[in-house]
């Protein structure tokens, strides 16, 4: 495998893109994007977390919600048409850049400077038997969401994570109400479930 001969071609395409982006040919040059504090009062955001059961018990659904998740941190989608420095695709030499990777990454740096916030929802079980789920709704200041999937079944014992949800709307407490309601064998339950930091939420009892 030749990764250097994929990864340079990349680069150079990388370089390239960033340098017409900022305004060969005399066009106004982007301005970097600001760096914009995430939690309430300019301080770091903390992992947030809260939990609750539901369905006399038989289920927990806990909701996590950080700036990343990962060493990685927070990936935005790519561009289409762009290589990714480093991945294994090989898109060859001959790559152009195109009037449209110009729009998309211009209609990019016009979005909200606030980085994205996720959110994610895991649902436990704690039944004997087989559960299966509906998420029929999840909405807080940070956005009203549709969950994916929207239906989870579960063994028992069995957790399964729902989809990441990205909010751009900033956050500007440390106790964020999710009003998450589920539905269970025709019916339906509703809590609301109060996102506090780790160490508070780790004092705080579950909602019944």
């Amino acid at each position: 495998m030749h990764l250097s001969s994929r990864f340079f071609p990349s680069v150079v395409f990388a370089f390239a893109l960033s340098f017409f982006l900022a305004g060969c040919g005399g066009e106004e040059k982007l301005e970097p994007e600001p760096v914009v504090p995430l939690g309430p009062n300019g301080k770091p955001l903390p992992l947030m977390t809260a939990k609750a059961t539901f369905f006399n018990g038989s289920l927990l659904a806990e909701i996590m919600l950080n700036q990343s998740r990962g060493r990685g941190g927070f990936h935005p989608a790519p561009v289409h048409g762009v290589p990714i420095a480093g991945s294994d695709v090989d898109t060859g030499d001959d790559v152009k850049i195109t009037q449209e990777m110009v729009d998309e990454m211009r209609a990019r740096k016009a979005e909200s400077p606030i980085p994205p916030i996720v959110m994610w929802l895991q649902l436990t079980s704690t039944a004997s038997n087989p559960l299966n789920v509906g998420i029929i709704d999840f909405k807080s200041d940070l956005g009203s969401f549709a969950v994916q999937p929207e239906q989870v079944a579960l063994t028992p014992g069995q957790s399964v994570e729902a989809e990441p949800m990205i909010s751009r709307l900033g956050v500007t407490s440390l106790n964020i109400p999710v009003t998450v309601t589920l539905r269970l064998n025709g019916k339906t339950e509703t809590h609301v479930l109060t996102l506090q930091p780790v160490d508070s939420a780790a004092r705080s009892p579950i909602t019944p």
